[in-house]
């Protein structure tokens, strides 16, 4: 039986709070077990990095220091490229242990092979539950909603508002702030991809995860704390318009480009009747969206540093 070292990664962005609360959380619950914490720095600023550095004196983990805002794929990536673990457990910084909802996901995992990634049940602070999970991405559950389809295919689209099942179950994609994988898996399906700064990332992984004949579970017996959106300190408007930017552009990556095309027009139609909702209208007819994306790149900063 394969070991069972498992890699904590976390995003941080300046939120040394909310990491140390991460990390501490870790150790609390899953400090006694073989473990490593790897921290990947997105280009915080000098200042909040330094108080994370000053809060974690002491503490045990490797810290990987990127030169540019990463965001959620590539930030990732650099951590998983440091860890050494058996399983990766990629956390955003917002997300506390309240248990030891790990070792059941190491259990669970090596019993079943054909289980890709997996995830707890997910609360929130008040110590409400929270969806641990979505349906698929696409242009049918956007015009017509996800209840529908819970409704006529309850194995294939299980309710998201139903918490009272105890047993690990499979879902279409969990949520992107605690995901857990083994270790080989994560590799075999070529990680996260580095061109999906923020959001739908989830849906990239499922994807891949099913042409390879794997599943994503979430398991309902064990939870985790998830203070939503804390990590995210971006302006609003600019948040919507990454989401939009990675739902095309996840979309597009398995779908034909009429598919696409429709989906573009049904979410412009939606959209463009809300006056608020007008500062999408470029994104959505300036064709190319990954290039109105957030994600800095390589050659912008290269050019910066002259």
């Amino acid at each position: 039986m394969k070991d069972n070292k498992v890699s904590f990664i976390i995003l941080n962005y300046n939120t040394p709070q909310l990491t140390k609360d991460c990390v501490e959380s870790i150790e609390k619950y899953y400090g006694d077990k073989e473990h490593e914490v790897v921290i990947v720095d997105n280009n915080s600023k000098k200042e909040s990095l330094d108080i994370l550095l000053s809060l974690l004196d002491g503490a045990s983990y490797k810290l990987v220091r990127s030169r540019i805002n990463a965001g959620f794929g590539l930030g990732n990536m650099l951590g998983a490229f440091q860890a050494e673990g058996d399983y990766y457990c990629f956390l955003n910084s917002d997300v506390q242990l309240v248990e030891d909802c790990v070792t059941p996901l190491v259990q669970y995992l090596s019993e079943h092979t054909e289980v890709g990634t997996m995830t707890p049940q997910q609360y929130r602070p008040d110590g409400s539950p929270s969806f641990s999970f979505r349906h698929e991405l696409g242009l049918r559950h956007a015009i017509f909603g996800d209840r529908i389809f819970e409704w006529l295919f309850p194995g294939k689209y299980p309710s998201r508002s139903n918490f009272s099942r105890t047993e690990p179950f499979a879902v279409p994609e969990i949520n992107g702030c605690f995901m857990f994988f083994p270790a080989d898996v994560f590799w075999q399906i070529g990680g996260f991809d580095t061109n999906i700064f923020l959001y739908h990332e989830e849906y990239d992984i499922a994807q891949r995860l099913k042409r390879l004949g794997y599943k994503n579970v979430v398991h309902p017996a064990v939870r985790f704390l998830h203070c939503r959106g804390a990590s995210s300190n971006v302006q609003k408007k600019e948040i919507r318009k990454e989401r939009f930017i990675s739902k095309i552009y996840g979309y597009s990556k398995y779908h034909s480009p009429l598919m696409t095309l429709l989906l573009c027009l049904q979410q412009f139609v939606t959209k463009a009747l809300n006056p608020k909702n007008w500062f999408l209208i470029p994104v959505f007819l300036g064709g190319q969206t990954l290039s109105r994306s957030m994600r800095p790149s390589v050659r912008g900063y290269l050019k910066n540093k002259k």
